[in-house]
């Protein structure tokens, strides 16, 4: 996320978060990313992957999303 966040550790969008039956791992990742980006537009919001993707990716699986830069090709 430092790497693309748009402003890198100066990122102030939103930012979320996915998982797969582990959301103690979701919480220490958000935590991270919080204290990572102080400058964050609220709390991570963590949500569950829902059962199509779930059943791709299986448990264990955590996904964040953020607002990045334009990657070029």
């Amino acid at each position: 996320m430092e790497a693309y966040a748009q402003n890198g550790k100066d990122y102030n969008g939103k930012c979320y978060m996915c998982n797969s039956m582990c959301i103690e791992d979701a919480k220490k990742v958000a935590a991270i990313v919080e204290n990572t980006f102080p400058n964050l537009n609220g709390k991570v919001e963590i949500y569950d992957i829902g059962t199509v993707i779930g059943s791709h990716t299986g448990p264990g699986t955590v996904a964040l999303f953020f607002w990045g830069e334009k990657r070029e090709d």
